[in-house]
């Protein structure tokens, strides 16, 4: 069995030859650790006084290489991948800006620090919106939709041709609906706006929706047979909105999303972070086929989902990457994997990290995939 189809037969819920395997792993001290070789220079370079004088007077003219850089790191990331092993792994498109040394700019209003992830490369991490209030967001120059769609299905497809036939390829539409909705304007005055003017929230969730379903329609047309959508819709402690609220902003949304996917016969899962123990019937309700992370640190807990939603979903994750795939032992790591798996019995699973970061161990992720191949999925 291959691993496209491997993947895909699981999302359905069907026997597979063994437990299939999906990274999201891109970090790239994890790509140094796989590659045998040290940070390339570019964090020292940005901090220098040479490279800050070039890079803030062509921040512009350099921003035009941000797909090809975008390209060059996606290529380098799936090969690491496929050298650790994964039958899968996500790959998007996010449209950036460079604005100086030290930060970039995404299309949709956000800012990100360019920082030191702490083994000397460069990683970038939101620090706000640049959006106030909603005069700001209806003239902000976002990109045109059609076009948006075509530059990430045009970089799949050629990463697709070259990789197809080593490792599963998964088309990764994200930001999601509420992630954009209110990083761009900052959680309390997108909140605020909820409230007070319900009319215009949902004149954000209709542009970021007719986006994400043009991205689904794009790779569904282009023969992708499983697609990845990623919305953090909660914290460690649970939901950052009621599931109430979720469903009656987002519910019609989220399922526009599944059925473009489903009109293509592909299926769809959902990646979301946090405590996601008050949502997995939700992500049923809405139509998807399967869900991640199910971080064990934020108290997720697969059996219980899997009592919640029967065969109805796919579990995919639960492999920490806190202290398991970070410093854990081979037992620690081996146990882990065994008690997911035993765990979401009764319907289809995907091992998987809950996420990625620089501190990750190829060691431990190795022994995870190890693990993993010793049962029949």
């Amino acid at each position: 069995m291959d691993p496209g189809e491997r993947i895909f037969k699981a999302l359905g819920g069907e026997r597979t030859d063994r437990i299939p395997t999906f990274s999201l792993i891109g970090d790239p001290n994890i790509a140094n650790q796989v590659l045998g070789r040290e940070p390339g220079g570019l964090l020292e370079y940005l901090n220098s006084e040479r490279g800050i004088r070039f890079v803030d007077r062509r921040a512009h003219t350099l921003s035009r290489y941000f797909n090809p850089f975008m390209f060059f790191l996606y290529h380098t990331g799936i090969r690491v991948n496929y050298l650790m092993g994964f039958d899968s792994l996500w790959v998007g498109y996010w449209r950036f800006k460079i604005r100086n040394h030290a930060e970039i700019e995404d299309m949709f209003g956000r800012v990100f620090d360019l920082v030191d992830d702490g083994y000397g490369n460069v990683y970038f991490m939101y620090r706000e919106g640049l959006i106030k209030n909603p005069e700001e967001w209806r003239r902000w120059p976002r990109p045109d939709i059609a076009g948006y769609a075509l530059t990430g299905l045009w970089m799949y497809k050629i990463l697709n041709a070259i990789w197809r036939k080593k490792i599963a390829l998964i088309p990764f539409v994200g930001p999601g609906l509420w992630e954009n909705s209110w990083q761009p304007m900052g959680l309390p005055r997108y909140i605020s706006l909820m409230k007070r003017d319900p009319g215009f929230a949902r004149e954000v969730i209709d542009y970021f929706t007719t986006l994400s379903v043009a991205c689904i329609d794009a790779y569904g047309k282009a023969g992708a047979r499983t697609i990845a959508y990623g919305d953090d819709l909660a914290y460690k402690a649970g939901p950052m909105l009621s599931p109430e609220m979720l469903e009656e902003f987002y519910g019609a949304s989220f399922r526009q999303i599944t059925d473009t996917a489903h009109r293509h016969g592909a299926r769809i899962f959902i990646h979301c972070c946090g405590n996601t123990n008050e949502l997995v019937e939700k992500f049923v309700e809405w139509g998807f086929d399967g869900a991640h992370a199910f971080e064990p640190t934020a108290m997720n807990d697969l059996a219980e989902a899997r009592r919640k939603v029967g065969d109805k979903l796919c579990l995919i994750g639960n492999i920490d990457v806190t202290h398991t795939l970070v410093d854990g032992t081979k037992e620690e790591v081996e146990g882990a994997v065994r008690k997911a798996i035993e765990d979401s019995r009764g319907g289809g699973f995907i091992l998987a990290p809950t996420h990625s970061h620089a501190s990750i161990s190829v060691k431990n992720v190795r022994w995870m995939l190890e693990a993993g191949r010793r049962y029949i999925g």
